[in-house]
Order: C-alpha cells, then structure tokens, then sequence
C-alpha cells in the first residue's frame, strides 16, 4: 500500500503522494472494465463512460474534499480493521444512536461500511479520496445488475446515463456510506419484488445497522409485498394502508417521540438549537400525513433555486429528475400496477421523513438522494421490462456501441 502508516490520512494538497495513491487506484479499475469488456460484460460505451466516472474523482477532489470531512472517518475506520483486524478506535466501534425510556437504536454506521470497503483489494487507501474507488467498483456492480435485469436497449442506456448525473457522480467520488446504502437499498427493492425473502429478511437487518430510518421506512414495502401481498392488486394494498394508518394512529406518540428525538439530536449535533434553547416539536401525527404531499414536493426541490453551490446543482437536476420521472411514468403506465404505488409510496415516505427530521440542506440532500434515485432505478426496471411507445434509435444505437 502507498500510504505512510504512521499518517492518519493524506489530502489532496500532498500532490505526490495523492497522485501516486490514486493514479494506481484509476490503473487497477482500467484492468477491472478490460476484464468486463473482454468478457463481454460491458461493450465500449459502457467501458468509456465508467473509465470517465473513475477518472472524475482525481479531477474532482481539488473541489470536494472538504464538502464532506465524514469521509476521513470512514478511511480510519478501514485502515482500523485492515492493521489490527478488528475495531480499536472508538469513533469505529458500535454506539447507541439514540436511547430514551421507550427506546434504543444501535448505531454501526462505520463498522458496516468498513468491513464493505475493505473486501476490495485496492492498491492504496493512502488519501481521503481513495474509498472513492471503491465506491465506483460497487457503483459499477450495482449497474450490472440492474441492467441485466432489463430488456430494452433503450432503457439500458438511461440507466447508464442515470448513474452519472450530478448528484450521483458527487456522492460517488467520496468515500460516504450513501452510496453503501443505495446499494443495499436497491438489492432490497429487488429482493422483495422478486419475493426472495430470505435475502431481504437479511438485508433490512444490514440497512438498519447503518441506517435505522431507511430500515424503518423499507418495512413498510417489505410487510405490504410479504404479509398483505399489496403488490398483488389495488384491493390488497387498500386494506394495507387502511392497516398502516390505524397502527401508525394507535402509536401515534411513540412515533412522534422517535421523530423529535432524532430532529433534536441532529439540531444538537450541528449546533443549531436556538438561542431560546426551545425547539417546537411535532405533536400531530395527522398533521403530517395530510402535510404529506406538500411537504414530498418541497423535499423534491430542495434547496430550491439560489445562486449558491448547492442550490445551482440540486435544483436544475431536481426538474430534470421531476420531468423524467413524470415523463417516464406517463410513458409506461407506471401507477397502473399496485407494486409500482406501493415502492412510491415508500420512498415518499422516506423524503418527507428526512425532511422533517433533518433542517440542514447540505445533509438532508445526502439522505434524499437514497431514495430519489431508488424510485428513477425502479421505474427503469419497470420500464425496461414492457414495450414503450416511440423507441429512441439514438439511445439504441450509442448503448449498443
């Protein structure tokens, strides 16, 4: 490995080191795309497309590197397990992420992510960049497998293009657990449509040592699809949701109390409590869910239009994700089908839920992003899988490159 083990972690301002580091980290992804072309795996758009996202994250890390100081937790934590095969720093080991009379909630947001970035064997995981790699190698599989998955040229191609927009060729040239979570996220939308219990029984657990609210929120499509088989027809998922509101109203405080604990810790995480010290808290339940749509629209535009870095990236690809989606679902009949409403309505309640648990723009888009793009990969699928109307040649054409 290329990285003094005596250092912490190297940054981007130690130039020889950071290019020594990551050059043979962009030279051992080149062999993994030629053994995929070579095995007929990916064609050459595909290779070129990929060889670029790869390469974007040593023209990115000059810009980026310090938009996300978590990512020198996660590298620690790696460089942790790889020299004593075990956790020894505290920051790696399991925590309580949150606990109140009623409640408890384990945290193993950086042992989890750890033990994932650590199965691939990268030359250097010297600077803050490196897991960054790792990350686009996952990216890469999670591509494949989705895209095998679908039977149209057409969508094949917008998958491709998908994967490299804005928002996820950021979160994918850092080494954040978002993109571990989209990953399990998606396995998991594909392990429940399939019906692959097992597997999706094992992957609810793994999100929730990462990521206890996307667990929460994935339960709603894995106990509709597995115990009321509301992806089966409308009629099911009616008696679902009639089922899901009475529980959420029966324990309508609980939740509320999860709800402001975890706004709460976030405010005081980021030291945004008020002067007056006095946070109002939700108190309705039924405010919330009647709130529910108005609140999914603001989510979908945050941070809604501005001059700053943020707001001239996020927005414009907001509309764009917006008018695809709508397009797309338009196109294909998408809410035609039970299932397709039932992983709708989870990923709206997991942007409404982060937006009102989270009040900082720059985190709250990291945690969006888990589920806007899961809706984008879900309606791709769905898509990919029936014949649409007025097929581009274009997109034919290039994919089949």
């Amino acid at each position: 490995m290329l990285y003094n083990s005596s250092v912490d972690l190297y940054f981007v301002d130690s130039v020889l080191i950071f290019l020594l580091s990551e050059v043979s980290n962009l030279f051992f992804c080149g062999i993994i795309l030629l053994l995929l072309f070579y095995f007929k795996t990916l064609n050459l758009t595909e290779v070129l497309f990929w060889f670029g996202g790869f390469a974007s994250i040593i023209i990115m890390a000059p810009f980026i590197q310090d938009l996300f100081p978590d990512s020198g937790g996660y590298l620690r934590c790696v460089r942790d397990l790889k020299d004593n095969l075990s956790f020894d720093e505290i920051g790696c080991q399991a925590s309580i992420a949150a606990e109140s009379e009623s409640f408890q909630f384990l945290n193993f947001k950086r042992s989890v992510p750890a033990i994932y970035y650590s199965i691939i064997p990268i030359p250097s995981i010297a600077t803050i960049m490196s897991l960054a790699f790792i990350n686009k190698i996952y990216l890469l599989f999670l591509y494949i497998f989705l895209r095998n998955r679908i039977e149209n040229n057409e969508m094949k191609f917008y998958l491709l293009i998908l994967f490299f927009f804005p928002t996820i060729l950021l979160y994918s040239t850092t080494g954040l657990r978002e993109i571990f979570i989209l990953i399990v996220q998606s396995f998991l939308l594909i392990t429940i449509i399939e019906r692959k219990w097992l597997f999706s029984t094992v992957l609810i657990f793994l999100l929730a040592s990462v990521k206890t609210q996307n667990a929460a929120v994935f339960l709603i499509l894995f106990s509709g699809a597995l115990i009321f088989r509301s992806d089966k027809s409308f009629g099911h998922l009616l008696i679902f949701s009639i089922l899901f509101c009475v529980t959420v109203f029966t324990y309508e405080k609980d939740i509320l109390d999860v709800i402001n604990y975890f706004r709460i810790g976030f405010l005081k995480e980021n030291y945004m409590i008020p002067l007056s010290g006095i946070v109002i808290e939700y108190e309705s339940i039924f405010s919330l869910m009647i709130n529910s749509p108005v609140l999914f629209l603001q989510g979908i535009f945050s941070p809604g239009f501005g001059m700053s870095g943020l707001n001239l990236i996020f927005f414009p690809e907001s509309i764009l994700y917006v008018a695809l989606f709508i397009w797309g679902a338009k196109r294909s009949n998408y809410f035609s089908e039970s299932l397709n409403w039932l992983v709708f309505i989870t990923g709206l309640v997991g942007i409404v839920l982060n937006l009102i648990v989270v009040d900082n723009d720059s985190t709250y888009l990291r945690y969006r992003f888990t589920f806007t793009y899961l809706l984008m990969f879900h309606l791709l699928l769905f898509m990919g899988k029936k014949e649409v109307k007025q097929p581009s040649e274009v997109g034919k054409t290039l994919y089949q490159l």
